[in-house]
């Protein structure tokens, strides 16, 4: 099975597909009618030479991309299901709207990633650091903390998991985007049977490549911690 270079994730009633720089959400509305966007994202910089650095190109640049094309999409499919009521707006306030709702994206992608921080980085640490006061070997340390974070990890994903919106949002990333995908690098072709068929699981979902990071981690910490007490 041959990787077909398409990305995405689910938004709400619905999903986001990415193949280089074009993107398309579709999305469910109330009425049952699929809102079908297509658009391109070129990504935060302007500039290709460095996100053709290893390493930083993966890591650094794909990250905030991610983020920032995510918060957009997710925002483009919440406002079909705004309870609000539809305002006309003039040029120039439709202008001052944009903006404002680009400003609000980047300062929800810039908490989240405080957030996050705080909670799968400094959080396992402090907990650890009161662990430490038990103990003075630095591979229990190790171990502990690592186990520490998967286990944030996993409380995380089962709690979110258990409102309504989320639940849904779920269904969508295996049931809709992954089907999707999988049918696609099995060569079918794209139509509602094919995808019916086609597995919700895929080897390269960034939920699961975020758990085995985690795993590796542990494992890698280990023994570089064993090796330095040698």
């Amino acid at each position: 099975m041959k990787s077909s270079n398409i990305g995405g994730q689910a938004v709400l009633e619905g999903i986001m597909m990415k193949n280089r720089e074009t993107y398309s959400v579709a999305v469910r509305k109330p009425d049952g009618e699929i809102e079908v966007d297509i658009q391109e994202y070129k990504g935060v910089l302007p500039w290709k030479a460095p996100q053709k650095i290893p390493f930083i190109r993966g890591g650094i640049f794909n990250f905030v991309d991610s983020l920032v094309l995510g918060m957009k999409t997710l925002t483009y499919s919440a406002s079909f299901f705004e309870d609000e009521e539809e305002e006309i707006l003039t040029e120039d306030e439709a202008r001052k709207q944009e903006k404002k709702e680009k400003l609000i994206m980047n300062l929800t992608v810039v908490v989240s990633v405080l957030i996050a921080v705080g909670i799968f980085m400094v959080l396992p640490y402090y907990l650890s650091s009161i662990i430490e006061k038990h103990t003075s070997s630095h591979l229990v340390m190790t171990v502990l903390e690592g186990v520490i974070r998967v286990a944030i990890f996993l409380i995380y994903i089962v709690l979110i998991s258990r409102t309504k919106d989320i639940k849904r949002t779920f269904m969508y990333h295996g049931g809709a985007e992954h089907k999707c995908i999988n049918c696609i690098e099995h060569g079918l072709e794209l139509n509602v049977e094919n995808v019916r068929k086609s597995s919700k699981q895929h080897k390269r979902c960034g939920t699961s490549f975020l758990f085995f990071v985690m795993i590796v981690s542990i494992i890698v910490c280990f023994f570089i911690t064993a090796k330095s007490r040698l």
